[in-house]
């Protein structure tokens, strides 16, 4: 797993702990209970997979793995910022230019990652830090996603393809966590809003447990600053 799914499984995990301590709040909605059963399935299932995952390339991560994993999770995150920024803008030519979803990029080799990595660091340059920032990518987080792409680009690596044909369970750790995100994001946080008024307390012990805390791995050691994702 990358360091972002590492992060979203903690988070998934913690919701499901904090749901069954609260056996009083999970009667009181039948549904949700049920939702949380789910996820707790699918956070064993991402677990399952990511040991035979760890087994399958032999337990080594190399260094233009994480990169790559790195820049591709940054992708996905800044492009669809300057995305739905130039649809609120009404430009069509640069949301055209960003359109890069997970399936996009999952399917695309070593160059196409780098040409498309490189236009939207050129992009998202171009629009004001401020807001940038009111689409959820901060000034160090863009700043991060252009050491990354400038850090991947100049390393001799294997085509993306042959690190996924090493291993299927890469792709079936993606599509459980699809799956995990929209359980999450389309049953549980719209039950979860009746707890507001039966139950205030765990409400506000679930919306907790949903922020994903994540240290993007490219930053040193030293570095203090952790981003948080309350859109789990």
């Amino acid at each position: 797993m990358n360091f972002i799914q590492k992060a979203k499984l903690t988070s998934y995990e913690l919701v499901v702990k904090e749901s069954k301590n609260n056996p009083k709040a999970m009667a009181l909605i039948p549904a949700f209970a049920e939702g949380i059963n789910e996820l707790e399935s699918i956070n064993t299932q991402i677990e399952d997979a990511a040991i035979q995952q760890i087994k399958d390339i032999g337990g080594v991560t190399t260094n233009k793995d994480t990169q790559m994993d790195d820049l591709c999770d940054l992708l996905v995150d800044v492009s669809g910022a300057v995305h739905t920024y130039a649809l609120k803008k009404k430009d069509e030519a640069l949301a055209t230019k960003v359109n890069y979803n997970e399936n996009k990029i999952d399917k695309m080799s070593r160059t196409d990652l780098i040409s498309a990595s490189g236009a939207v660091v050129e992009e998202a340059g171009k629009i004001a830090p401020e807001d940038l920032l009111i689409q959820g990518i901060s000034a160090e987080e863009l700043k991060d996603f252009n050491d990354v792409y400038l850090a991947y680009k100049t390393v001799s690596t294997e085509p993306r393809e042959a690190k996924i044909e090493r291993s299927g369970y890469t792709k079936q750790i993606a599509n459980l966590f699809v799956e995990a995100t929209n359980l999450k994001k389309k049953t549980l946080d719209r039950l979860a809003t009746q707890f507001k008024r039966k139950d205030p307390d765990f409400y506000q012990k679930y919306q907790a447990a949903s922020i994903i805390f994540y240290r993007r791995s490219s930053k040193k050691s030293t570095d203090s600053g952790a981003a948080t994702d309350t859109k789990s």
